[in-house]
């Protein structure tokens, strides 16, 4: 399997926990599988990612700023803690969004890249022209729902799919940040099961499993340091620690069942297109006399 296995982690519903799965499956991926490349990027200007994995203070060779202008990702992929690569953020979100011009762009520099392993692209809370990107060049998207309004939202990416004619497939759903505590009468026990009815009945996918809401693993994302500590080093005593190793251990599944990667298949159809354009007979125009 050659090029990244893209995963995007998209909602537009803020406080869904979107950047602790981005950046703590990064870390799990990783520690699941040593030898496997896992490189991170976001598109929001939180910059997060930046402040749990760089290393020391070193300029950057770039940032996403570079990737969406065409740069190739292997080139800007810094190595960070915990052995996971990352594309350093960009504070402007207008200027990338105007440097993007269709919903392939991303895919397309995917498909021309010598990146391997896995990409994982965090996400604005919003379906806007990054995500969109995002949505396009992925091989697996996972949709963190805590709510009923996260829930509903979930039709506007599965009408994006429809649109592009991608297969509603990739799209999984995964119950995050739930409160364990909560207890209702009746066939749904918890919080959990009842957004999984819920989406089942709507025709979604779901991933095995939930993410708790901790406020230990909380507390992981403001100390005084103004570091972000992962939950694997620093959670092995929640429960949320065993939830994660679950949801990488069903992504590293999907992985090894993905035959053709989406970059593979952007790849093919811009070579097919090339082709067909060479084929395509080029008409002499007619010249009138004395023209």
């Amino acid at each position: 399997m050659t090029g990244p296995y893209v995963i995007t982690i998209s909602s537009e519903k803020g406080g869904v926990g979107k950047t602790t799965l981005a950046t703590n499956l990064a870390i799990y991926l990783k520690a699941l599988a040593e030898d496997l490349p896992v490189t991170l990027v976001s598109f929001d200007n939180h910059f997060s990612v930046d402040r749990m994995f760089r290393i020391g203070r070193a300029a950057a060779a770039g940032t996403v700023r570079d990737l969406l202008g065409g740069t190739p990702p292997e080139d800007l992929a810094e190595l960070g803690q915990y052995g996971v690569q990352f594309i350093p953020s960009w504070r402007d979100v207008e200027e990338l969004r105007r440097q993007v011009r269709t919903v392939a762009d991303l895919g397309l520099v995917m498909a021309a890249s010598a990146l391997s392993g896995v990409l994982i692209i965090d996400t604005r809370p919003d379906l806007d022209i990054l995500t969109r990107n995002a949505l396009f060049a992925a091989d697996r998207v996972i949709v963190p729902v805590k709510d009923a309004p996260s829930l509903e939202n979930c039709r506007h990416l599965h009408e994006f799919f429809d649109r592009c004619g991608l297969p509603r497939r990739t799209l999984r759903l995964l119950p995050c940040l739930i409160d364990s505590r909560i207890r209702f009468d009746g066939p749904f026990k918890n919080t959990s099961e009842l957004l999984r009815a819920y989406a089942i009945n709507r025709g979604y996918r779901c991933f095995e499993g939930f993410i708790s809401k901790s406020p230990k693993v909380e507390s992981l994302n403001t100390n005084p340091e103004g570091r972000i500590y992962p939950v694997l080093t620093y959670g092995r005593n929640t429960e949320v620690h065993g939830q994660f190793m679950d949801l990488a251990r069903q992504i590293y599944t999907d992985m090894g069942n993905s035959p053709t990667l989406r970059a593979q298949q952007i790849a093919l159809a811009v070579e097919k297109r090339r082709k067909t354009e060479q084929a395509e007979p080029v008409e002499t125009p007619h010249l009138a006399p004395g023209s």
